[in-house]
């Protein structure tokens, strides 16, 4: 697993810009960490971006965990398998958000 990834898991889930107001810094590092991981991403390192992702947002960048986790719709092995990892997020807003994405991706292959 790659090493900004474990530094993220140990930070956990992202805390919410309203309900947590997150310090600079504590927003500084999440991204700085995203900013670290490479793709493709294993299976394992999808889930663990999946659970840090905040309750709303985070001033941008939980856009860029969307992106990451997304890219590995180009390694998953089908979409079915992607969306069972996106029934874990912690976030109601953030999975219902990353289940219409994938519905509209597959309606798109068709």
């Amino acid at each position: 697993m790659q090493e900004a990834i474990i530094k993220l898991r140990l930070l956990g889930q992202m805390p919410d810009a309203v309900k947590d107001d997150p310090t600079v810094e504590t927003i500084n590092m999440y991204d700085e960490l995203l900013s670290n991981v490479k793709t493709p991403l294993t299976r394992e390192e999808v889930g663990v971006l999946i659970d840090i992702f905040p309750e709303g947002g985070m001033y941008g960048v939980e856009w860029d965990l969307l992106k990451l986790v997304e890219s590995y719709l180009i390694e998953a092995p089908s979409s079915e398998e992607y969306r069972k990892l996106i029934t874990a997020c912690p976030s109601e807003e953030w999975r219902e958000t990353m289940q219409a994405r994938l519905d509209n991706w597959e309606n798109n292959k068709q």
